[in-house]
């Protein structure tokens, strides 16, 4: 694939363009900069008239503790940490912890909902490729896609302990990702996601999947928008609706009121 000049300034995730397919490799790790240079990437290919489908692939093991969690906030407790100065402060900067969460929420469910959106309403035909482990915010995001296929060997993980913990406050962008855990239980292979409606095709070979999308991105692209909006699952219009009135003053006060009641 020859590497077009819009898609070098990227630093967590590989971009790379050819004929009328933009592909979007993920690295090994998710950070919050992973989540906004997919938006970013999502936006080139909408604007480029000689993109037709767009396909994301790589490592969807997302949102697994540690260094990994992707919408983790920690800096602003280690800042405040040294700010304060040594353990006997240390009172003083536990005694925010509530603060922190509640902007820690606010802040991954604004993220969330905005990449949720470009994804629902991208113009151009979305594929996920998976071929290994898809867990916690990967499963997110690939739920959200057009099509998914998957290599005999891959494994789906829907579980919610993979996921942030600001997904107790029960955000919007989350419904496809419960959908998919009432479907598919704690873990699933490749074959049962097939079954269940999740997974498109199973391939046993990396090629073969290419070699589908070659075919693919040879398609007339009114044919394939067309397509799409056939694909279009169900609930796929309401979620998006939901997402647009959560990020409302009044879903806002909605929220809030919620909380006190805990």
């Amino acid at each position: 694939m020859a590497t077009d000049e819009s898609c070098r300034h990227f630093r967590e995730l590989d971009i790379r363009r050819r004929s009328g397919l933009l592909h979007i490799y993920f690295q090994r790790r998710w950070l919050r900069r992973t989540i906004y240079e997919l938006m970013r990437a999502l936006d080139l290919a909408n604007t480029d008239s000689t993109v037709q489908l767009v396909v994301l692939s790589g490592e969807f093991s997302a949102g697994c503790g540690g260094e990994t969690e992707p919408l983790a906030l920690k800096q602003g407790q280690e800042n405040r940490s040294r700010l304060l100065g040594g353990q006997q402060k240390r009172k003083a900067v536990d005694g925010n912890d509530a603060e922190d969460m509640y902007i820690h929420e606010k802040a991954a469910n604004f993220v969330m909902r905005s990449l949720a959106k470009k994804v629902l309403a991208h113009r151009k035909l979305l594929v996920a490729f998976v071929e290994t482990q898809c867990v916690g915010l990967g499963l997110s995001v690939i739920s959200m896609c057009d099509l998914v296929f998957a290599m005999k060997s891959s494994a789906f993980v829907p579980a919610f302990s993979h996921l942030d913990p600001c997904t107790k406050v029960g955000p919007i962008w989350t419904v496809p990702h419960i959908h998919w855990l009432l479907h598919l239980g704690d873990r699933a292979d490749a074959n049962t996601a097939l079954y269940c409606g999740l997974v498109a095709g199973v391939v046993s070979d990396p090629q073969e999947f290419w070699h589908r999308i070659d075919l693919y991105s040879r398609m007339p692209s009114s044919s394939l928008l067309a397509t799409k909006r056939l694909l279009l699952r169900p609930w796929r219009d309401l979620l998006f609706t939901e997402l647009h009135e959560e990020g409302t003053p009044l879903a806002a006060q909605r929220r809030r009121l919620a909380r006190s009641r805990l």
